[in-house]
């Protein structure tokens, strides 16, 4: 069976009675005993959205399962901000307590990237409600430092090339970055900065550092839809931990994973675990391992391999990279950017403002700001001072208002959140990205298994276009849960062929 029809019979659902092939779908709903005999234990690192829906998987059919989170939180990089939350490294207030708006905001992934897409489902199933907001209203572009709605600026020679360029990505499979190919393209330097909000910030890094085969790759892979949605009112965070809410008590936290020994009879994992304040040496034995870290943490050495990983994979990982990555919320007493504004793009200091009220209320006066790359780690290092700069950017485009119209607390202290990835220990970025020497074929290398014991999976481990993506990350642990049980079912009919 093929890769995309084994992915399809898994669907959203495996704790809730999909279709598995047959030889996996034995047992009927009034059989008591586990779908798959094994004695064994798999172990996952990490409880994002990858771990979690690979142990669900897994788990669904009999396979004992334990889930090793170096961190307190679950999810990963899905995190909502929480009326509970305190400061930490890399997540900041302005006031004592975090401003909370009528609706979520989303420290990490935020939309449901394509409507027909395995989130999507996901959500779906969960029956959360959805805004389908592009129709809704209209992105603005600033160019030479006005802001113009999409619809104005259609008649634009230069707007006209980029979204030519956009459109064309797949065109483009060459060497070299994305700015190369946009400079090779002749294209104005006006429109520059709203091209690397289309493209490089959205991979996770700017124009001038994404690989533009990699990206060309992924274009011509994907097979949903491109549309952009976003949960009404829940929390993305809650919906990802209810579909996977059988699994979450055999996630233990605090529990860092910083060796894997895979050469002997099992597998042994080292580590160290903290409780109540104090760090204590920790170690488990399991016969396989899915790894769900960031490529991020792979690239530091933060997890020793012995033997070390294969040559091949270390190459691959040479050619990716994973950077800074900010989200900030601020929040203001006037919408001065227009309540049928979608995204703003232009923005030399933040790639993207998104309207957080579009669909919602418009008396939702936020901006929801998505930073990435060299920039990202440039405004990181300013910390709570990062948010004068963005209000001057918005200032220079908005005459002002920013500024004039932020909010603050009695104290006078502007109302802001700001989530710095680069600063969360166990993740340090955002998304990962090819690099020019990269291709798809360096995601394709890490996804391969070492020695059926050793599997990966993660939005960087995802080789049909969806990479740096939720959708991603699910996909990648379907992949890495069926290719697992490939190797423990004893069949002649393999479930996976490439």
């Amino acid at each position: 069976m093929k890769r995309r029809q084994a992915l399809q019979q898994i669907g959203v659902g495996v704790s809730a009675g999909l279709v598995l092939p047959a030889w996996l779908a034995a047992c009927s709903d009034k059989d008591p005993q586990p779908e798959i005999q094994y004695d064994g234990v798999v172990g996952i690192i990490g409880a994002g959205a990858a771990g979690l829906h690979a142990a669900d998987i897994l788990r669904s059919k009999g396979v004992k399962v334990r889930i090793f989170e170096a961190s307190s939180v679950l999810g990963g990089r899905v995190r909502t901000l929480r009326q509970f939350d305190q400061p930490t490294a890399s997540l900041s207030f302005s006031t004592t307590d975090p401003p909370i708006s009528k609706y979520p905001f989303e420290l990490g992934a935020a939309f449901i990237e394509g409507t027909d897409s395995e989130l999507a489902r996901v959500v779906s199933q969960m029956k959360a409600p959805v805004i389908d907001f592009g129709p809704l209203g209209d992105d603005v572009y600033v160019l030479d430092g006005i802001p113009r709605t999409a619809t104005e600026a259609a008649t634009d020679a230069d707007v006209a090339a980029a979204l030519e360029f956009y459109a064309s990505l797949k065109a483009h499979a060459e060497a070299g970055t994305v700015q190369n190919a946009i400079a090779g393209a002749g294209i104005n330097p006006r429109v520059h900065a709203i091209l690397n909000g289309w493209i490089g910030n959205r991979r996770g890094t700017a124009n001038g550092k994404l690989g533009m085969k990699g990206v060309a790759e992924a274009v011509t892979l994907l097979t949903r839809n491109t549309n952009r949605a976003m949960l009404r009112a829940n929390p993305m965070q809650d919906v990802v931990l209810s579909r996977f809410s059988n699994v979450l008590g055999m996630v233990e936290l605090h529990t860092a994973i910083t060796g894997v020994r895979y050469d002997g009879a099992r597998v042994v994992l080292t580590g160290q675990r903290t409780t109540a304040g104090a760090a204590e040496p920790f170690s488990a034995e399991v016969d396989r391992v899915i790894v769900t870290v960031p490529v991020s943490v792979l690239k530091a050495e933060m997890i020793t391999f012995n033997p070390p990983l294969p040559e091949d994979k270390l190459t691959a990982l040479s050619r990716m990279d994973m950077e800074a990555a900010l989200r900030v919320r601020l929040e203001f007493r006037k919408n001065f950017w227009g309540t049928q504004t979608n995204f703003i793009f232009g923005g030399t200091q933040a790639p993207e403002y998104f309207n957080a009220g579009i669909g919602r209320d418009d008396q939702l006066k936020t901006l929801d700001i998505t930073i990435h790359g060299p920039r990202a780690a440039a405004l990181s290092a300013l910390g709570q001072d990062m948010v004068p700069v963005i209000l001057q950017e918005l200032d220079d485009i908005f005459e002002g208002q920013a500024t004039e119209s932020i909010r603050r607390d009695p104290s006078g202290n502007i109302l802001s959140v700001i989530m710095d990835w680069t600063k969360e220990e166990y993740i340090r970025g955002g998304v990962a990205y090819c690099t020019a020497e990269g291709s798809n074929q360096d995601r394709a290398t890490l996804a391969v298994p070492v020695n059926d014991v050793l599997f990966f999976a993660g939005e960087a481990a995802e080789t049909t276009g969806e990479a740096g993506t939720l959708n991603g990350a699910l996909l990648s642990a379907q992949v890495a849960a069926l290719t697992l049980i490939e190797t423990i079912v004893p069949t002649n009919q393999k479930i996976i062929d490439g």
